[in-house]
């Protein structure tokens, strides 16, 4: 009878321990802040052409050591100016943003659709989605009390965005 109540604890120790191993956080010694899971910040990009101005929000999705993933909405107003008709409307971008980096500096990969309500001109028929694709830099700072700010390039031109996360 003994020899099975310490086989059983043995067991138990063994089961517990291998729980504590696999959870590698319990043994790291690394005490670096995690980026804030939600911002808000408006940006506006142009082009000749193109252009638009967004109020966003976005909300963390992953977050490693070098890579950060954020899904992201909005609600804005954008422009077409190709000759020589005109279109301009409402918007909501849906993106994906790619954090890649560590610290407070990172590279930003932005990629979604827009859906957007348009006033044309004409009666021509333009479809409502458009792609979004940027590349560029961006500041947050980890313990999320302080700017956010982003300068891209991209399908809709030169922008820049200022906000806060929280």
């Amino acid at each position: 009878m003994k020899f099975k109540s310490k086989r059983t604890s043995i067991r138990s120790l063994t089961g517990v321990l291998f729980f504590i191993m696999i959870c590698s956080d319990i043994f790291s010694q690394e005490t670096y802040p995690k980026i804030q899971k939600n911002s808000v910040y408006i940006e506006a990009a142009s082009a000749i052409y193109i252009g638009d101005a967004t109020l966003n929000y976005e909300r963390a999705v992953v977050q490693g050591d070098q890579i950060k993933l954020f899904l992201n909405t909005g609600i804005g107003v954008w422009y077409l100016v190709p000759v020589p008709k005109s279109y301009s409307g409402l918007s909501i971008p849906l993106r994906l943003n790619t954090l890649l980096g560590s610290g407070n500096n990172f590279f930003e990969i932005d990629a979604g659709l827009r859906y957007t309500f348009y006033n044309a001109e004409s009666n021509d028929d333009l479809s409502p989605l458009f792609p979004i694709l940027n590349l560029g830099y961006r500041y947050q700072r980890q313990d999320g009390k302080g700017l956010l700010f982003r300068a891209f390039i991209g399908l809709s031109g030169i922008g820049i965005g200022v906000g806060k996360s929280f």
